[in-house]
């Protein structure tokens, strides 16, 4: 196995290699060795990359966010404009950021993740309804449920991920109505892929990151100085809720600003 040349280091490791790496301070990137070109080493659990794997960038058919988007800031200006060019190693290179700058901790992502792996409470989505239980004998629900729940891949069903995971129907209530409540039209979605199905959200998925993920990226990566360009940039990403939204999360660069991590200008309505 070859040396891995930690100041070169682009591989995918896996979590336990991230967190013995976290006490060891000359690992730990800076924001001024943000590189996107770096070769891919072969070194410690390197693993080779494939066109149709998950670790490639990913890159979606005409995708809202490839429209302008401003450039990032300079401490970022080695990685791509567009997150959806992103690869693996990139978001990776951010996560060490987040951490070596102390706005995160590795017990921080690490506790955040296994909350959101942890499977959703079918037993109090499914079991506790009526129209559900209607279809089993008393006290009987749960177990069916429960088999029902053990046979799934335990993936969404559309994008494949293990995070958030929710009970969907597959004929929907808006058309079926309580007949559409039976365990053999239920499957695993994620919460995204739930939610952009519902007839209110007609504009769901159809940026790269989920809107409270974009909201921080185009914060930290683009670095806007006032709210005004924040605003901007959302909307350029191909945000379209109200822009209270947008000014909650400008709460983060006014809380970075006091840390002194963050520049606001005197120009900025907020």
């Amino acid at each position: 196995m070859d040396v891995l040349d930690r100041d070169s280091w682009r591989v995918t490791t896996p979590l336990r290699t991230l967190l013995d790496l976290a006490s060891d301070s000359t690992t730990l990137l800076d924001s001024t060795r943000l590189r996107p070109h770096r070769p891919l080493l072969s070194g410690l659990y390197a693993v080779p990359r494939s066109p149709d794997s998950r670790d490639s960038p990913q890159v979606l058919s005409a995708p809202v966010s490839a429209r302008h988007l401003s450039p990032n800031d300079p401490a970022f200006a080695g990685l791509p404009t567009a997150d959806h060019e992103w690869t693996s190693d990139d978001w990776q290179q951010l996560l060490h950021w987040l951490i070596e700058s102390g706005i995160l901790t590795y017990k921080d992502v690490t506790a955040l993740v296994l909350g959101h792996l942890n499977p959703p409470q079918v037993g109090t989505s499914i079991a506790s309804k009526k129209t559900f239980q209607a279809h089993f004998p008393p006290r009987k629900t749960w177990q069916a449920v429960r088999g029902w729940f053990y046979q799934q891949r335990g993936m969404c069903e559309d994008c494949g991920a293990r995070l958030e995971l929710q009970a969907d129907h597959v004929e929907t209530r808006q058309d079926y109505g309580d007949q559409a409540d039976r365990l053999d039209n239920m499957l695993l979605r994620c919460r995204r892929c739930n939610v952009v199905r519902r007839p209110s959200h007609t504009q769901g998925g159809l940026t790269f990151l989920t809107a409270e993920a974009a909201l921080m990226w185009i914060l930290l990566i683009k670095r806007p100085r006032t709210y005004q360009e924040f605003e901007g940039m959302c909307r350029d990403y191909g945000m379209t809720m109200a822009n209270i939204r947008f000014q909650e999360a400008w709460a983060m660069a006014h809380w970075l600003e006091e840390d002194g991590s963050y520049t606001i200008d005197p120009s900025s309505s907020l």
